[in-house]
């Protein structure tokens, strides 16, 4: 097995096309002129099944596992999930946020979301909400009907302080009767940008 291990180091200057280099958290490449940028080298999970939820009112992990994240660091997040259920008509909110040991400095990310009672193929209702919380906000609203269908597409960053776990979670302001599963092909990808603390800047921007 043939192993590729590049030491982190201060990035060259000025760029050149053609050049691979680490500086951690990220690798970088140079395609064209001084034009460098960010190879991603994402974290990624998707489920393979339904993954079913519990009829509770508090926070429970939409795919079952978190993801751990270091201290120090700017990511990128990406997440498309779809969440149905077919049974139990007490009135809830739903919402989404992220828990975990780890601890943010900031972050912002936009939630589009659709929902509908019948299936995801005739969802209607749909809302675009920028927040900038890792905390539980609330994006849909009094759902009261026993099946329900809804879909969320997150994207945005996050600057973590101290490192530790990062898990994605829905929380229901009620026990509806019935519990949520998360869809099969429902996915997050999580990937580096930069150290925290200032902006982050790869390329020819100035």
């Amino acid at each position: 097995m043939s192993i590729l291990a590049l030491t982190s180091n201060t990035l060259s200057s000025p760029a050149a096309a053609g050049q691979i280099e680490y500086t951690s958290p990220i690798f970088a490449a140079t395609p064209i002129g001084t034009q460098r940028g960010i190879v991603p080298t994402q974290q990624y999970y998707r489920l393979n099944s339904d993954y079913v939820g519990s009829n509770v009112n508090t926070a429970q992990s939409i795919f079952g596992v978190g993801v751990t994240l270091s201290s120090s660091t700017v990511y990128e997040i990406e997440m498309v999930v779809a969440f149905n259920k077919s049974a139990g008509a007490t009135s809830h909110t739903f919402s989404i946020g992220f828990g975990g040991t780890a601890t943010v400095n900031n972050m912002m990310y936009e939630a589009v979301a659709t929902s509908n009672a019948t299936s995801y193929a005739t969802s209607t209702a749909s809302f675009l909400q920028t927040l900038q919380t890792a905390a539980s906000q609330q994006i849909f609203g009094a759902v009261a009907s026993a099946t329900y269908f809804n879909m969320i597409v997150v994207k945005g960053t996050v600057s973590i302080n101290a490192g530790g776990t990062f898990i994605p979670q829905y929380t229901l302001s009620a026990a509806p009767g019935g519990a949520y599963s998360t869809a099969a092909g429902s996915y997050i990808r999580i990937n580096p940008l930069s150290a925290s603390g200032a902006a982050t800047n790869v390329g020819t921007w100035a």
